[in-house]
């Protein structure tokens, strides 16, 4: 800005000041005219080079033929003003016209200044065709040199170039024109002192022809051009929707992509890159893992470790990918960089194993810029980064994996190039909201990366579905299997609240089995009718349902809190031709779920149908492995681990509990006389009985045979109570099967746990004892005896056993 604003002062006085001059000398009319045909009709002939911001005008000829023939105040004045009327054309025309006037002023004056101070009288040159043609050569030469490099300076300060790239890249071939303009100015000259002054007008038509011929040459090399590029452009944008969509599955994104893009363009320029190499790092931030093609998906998101099978066949991706862009041609080397962009500074890379500056500097940018971008950002195989470890992963292996300059110039400039990504708009998101996005507002999102976005969504879904199948395959815990697959879902169809409904133990409800999400507090243990409610009807037609009011299930549950849902969706568990449940999700943000949602959640469904069955299944068989199959009381295997449970209970807060050994008196008698059936109906009233004289915290199993046990909370004072009770309720007993002359009774014998043993075997053998001297007493008696053991009567302690 200082330097424009120096130029633009000195330009200005110099135009003032050569107003001033015209103003007070003596008007010629030929100056005017030529002055009126300059600005109005010659500026207008701008001619736009190809591929170049400048441009090639014919009113630099008239202003040479100023100087040439009224001196140096004239032409300044026709220079500058030829300069304000072209900047009327600029959108920022007030600042545009005042540099401009200034520098035209500024740069004629100098080499009219120059030339006159050489060649002294200008007035004599018409007529000596050879000095003039080296006076008007000698005016086009620094009036170029002035002129274009100032205007050089500025622009390229402006771009943030080099000074001496950008004159060599946009101002060394207008020169042809500042020096056939001076061969032209040199014609109108001799003409003008051959004929009159009004003959320089023949020249007009003239250069009218040659600007026309001239004009139509560079309009057909633009169109040349043009469609060059637009071809060129149409096979990059190819190429670069096909890595798009295979980083995609990648989970890459593309602002990931523009960001490598920014940082490597930034180092690009700090090294001085060249413009080639500059474009062919653009098209390897884009292209360099095109070779994955040739990668499994599996191989791609496997979330732990690679084999070094694995990691071999993930290694051939940049050789793959080199091979398919050798067929491209690209106009700069995008090649070596796909090939080389994981070679080591160490020479442990690969493929080739280059070695420090054998890499091209061009692929050690890239993989510096690539590691941190793709640090912070999270894959279905690990976690994203903060900045502060993105950088110290990248320093920590400097001078091993990374070039030590390229890392050093990168995070000394890191704020610089966050800066234009900023700019640019293109921040990193978080990813769940933008995968939440994805899936949620995919109609929300702009048309050219709806492809992109769908061929992801596809993607996510097998990776989903697989995480899916492979975590709950290997549990049997019906909880870890639900939370798996539950959290899974989420990340491809959203809900505010899922709920699994099994079916109950009671006949015809619909039970909540596991619940995950908000409220679920009020949902957990809730039942519904089969048939009442949406995931009642779903369970009971075995067909899914979505979209309709989910206050049709709450209130089947009896939850009149939950009315701030807006849909609902549920889905029938079928293992085979068993209906057993309904996944259902509840949303309060979506006004409706769509048709691949219900596509997504059955395919879900069916693979947490079988995983739940199976879970079931185990449940079940797990059961019946401890439970007795004729009284459905636990058996003497669930005793043992009951028994293991009460003593650690009992180690850790000092609960007292006894072993009660139970055996019927009058079965054998059942038995002989009306046959086992009649045997196994008395057995399944005794359990329904002894189940009754049991609190639920108290433990019944049928042990063997007409043999039951039971653990019970009670001290070595009251478990004799305990005894007694049942006693008296089971002599008091009638029996479906009851005759005269055949009564049933029960007799009964404890062990207190600590006082006569600390193994289930001892306290086992101890109430075994117990139990044998109760019933001698009973049988003695005649009668149901008292259940204290107290004056037992002398017994053969040698016949008792424990099973």
């Amino acid at each position: 800005m200082f330097f424009i604003n120096v130029v633009s002062l000195f330009g200005l006085v110099i135009f003032a000041y050569s107003a001033f001059k015209v103003a007070t000398q003596e008007f010629t009319i030929e100056w005017v005219l030529l002055s009126l045909v300059t600005v109005v009709v010659v500026s207008r002939t701008d001619i736009h080079i190809p591929k170049l911001s400048n441009t090639v005008t014919l009113d630099d000829t008239f202003i040479y033929v100023a100087a040439l023939l009224y001196g140096v105040a004239p032409a300044v004045v026709l220079a500058g003003l030829n300069a304000a009327v072209c900047s009327l054309n600029y959108p920022n025309r007030l600042k545009v016209m005042r540099f401009n006037t200034a520098v035209m002023s500024l740069s004629v004056f100098l080499s009219s200044s120059f030339v006159r101070y050489l060649f002294d009288d200008l007035k004599g040159l018409p007529g000596n065709f050879s000095q003039l043609i080296l006076a008007a050569q000698t005016l086009a030469l620094v009036h170029y040199l002035i002129n274009a490099g100032l205007v050089n300076i500025v622009q390229a300060l402006r771009r943030g170039r080099d000074v001496i790239k950008f004159w060599r890249e946009s101002f060394l071939w207008t020169s042809v024109s500042y020096f056939a303009g001076a061969i032209a100015a040199c014609l109108v000259v001799e003409l003008i002192s051959w004929v009159s002054f009004f003959a320089f007008i023949i020249a007009v038509p003239i250069l009218a022809i040659t600007y026309l011929t001239y004009k139509n040459y560079l309009d057909k090399v633009r169109a040349s051009i043009s469609h060059s590029e637009e071809m060129a452009d149409l096979h990059l944008r190819t190429i670069e929707a096909l890595a798009i969509a295979i980083d995609a599955k990648d989970e890459v994104t593309h602002d990931h992509v523009r960001r490598v893009q920014i940082y490597a363009t930034g180092l690009a320029k700090i090294f001085g890159l060249s413009e080639s190499e500059t474009e062919s790092l653009k098209a390897g931030a884009l292209l360099h893992d095109i070779g994955k093609l040739a990668v499994p998906d599996y191989i791609l998101n496997k979330p732990g470790k690679l084999t070094p099978a694995e990691y071999d066949k993930m290694k051939v991706h940049t050789i793959v990918g080199a091979e398919i862009l050798e067929r491209v041609s690209f106009p700069y080397p995008v090649v070596p960089i796909v090939r080389h962009h994981h070679e080591r500074w160490d020479g442990q890379g690969y493929p080739d194993g280059l070695r420090g500056e054998q890499i091209p500097i061009t692929a050690r940018i890239l993989s510096v810029v690539d590691c941190y971008d793709s640090a912070l950002e999270e894959r279905q195989y690990r976690k994203a980064m903060t900045p502060a470890e993105a950088v110290k992963l990248l320093e920590d292996n400097t001078g091993r994996m990374y070039d030590p300059k390229v890392v050093k110039a990168f995070v000394d400039n890191l704020s610089r190039f966050e800066a234009e990504v900023k700019y640019q708009n293109v921040e990193r998101k978080d990813r769940q909201t933008e995968m939440r996005s994805s899936v949620d507002s995919a109609d929300a999102m702009p048309v050219k990366y709806a492809p992109f976005e769908t061929i992801r969504n596809a993607h996510r879904e097998v990776i989903t579905l697989y995480n899916i199948a492979q975590t709950i395959g290997t549990s049997l815990d019906l909880r870890d299997t639900f939370t798996v697959f539950s959290s899974r879902l989420q990340d491809i169809v959203s809900y505010t609240t899922c709920v699994l409904y099994l079916r109950s133990a009671d006949a015809g409800m619909l039970e909540v089995a596991h619940v995950i999400g908000r409220n679920s507090e009020y949902l957990r243990g809730a039942k519904m009718g089969l048939g009442v409610g949406i995931s009642g009807w779903v369970v009971d037609n075995a067909k899914p349902m979505y979209n309709a009011d989910p206050r049709l299930d709450f209130n089947a549950l009896k939850l009149d809190k939950l009315d701030n849902y807006q849909t609902v969706m549920a889905v029938p568990l079928i293992k085979g031709k068993e209906i057993f449940g309904a996944l259902t999700l509840y949303s309060q943000d979506k006004a409706a779920y769509e048709a691949d949602h219900l596509r997504l959640v059955e395919a879900v469904a069916k693979l947490a149908s079988d995983a739940i069955a199976n879970v079931l299944h185990h449940k079940q068989t797990e059961a019946s492995a401890l439970s007795d199959p004729l009284t459905g009381l636990p058996n003497a295997r669930a005793l043992r681990q009951r028994f293991e449970e009460e003593v650690s209970r009992s180690q850790r807060y000092g609960n007292k509990f006894a072993v009660l050994m139970m055996d019927l008196d009058g079965f054998k008698t059942v038995n002989d006389s009306l046959g086992h059936q009649a045997g196994d109906t008395v057995l399944k009233e005794i359990a329904t009985t002894l189940s009754k004289q049991i609190r639920s915290f108290d433990f019944l199993c049928r042990y063997a045979g007409d043999e039951f046990v039971a653990i019970v909370q009670a001290t070595s004072e009251e478990a004799p109570m305990v005894v007694g009770r049942i006693q008296h309720t089971i002599d008091a007993h009638v029996f479906s099967c009851h005759q005269a002359g055949k009564h049933i009774g029960i007799s009964i014998g404890y062990a207190c746990y600590g006082l006569d043993g600390y193994t289930l075997d001892e306290l086992l053998l101890s109430a075994d004892r117990g139990m044998y001297s109760n019933k001698f007493k009973r049988k003695n008696a005649g009668q149901p005896a008292d259940s204290t053991p107290d004056n037992p009567a002398e017994v053969d302690l040698t016949s008792f056993r424990v099973m």
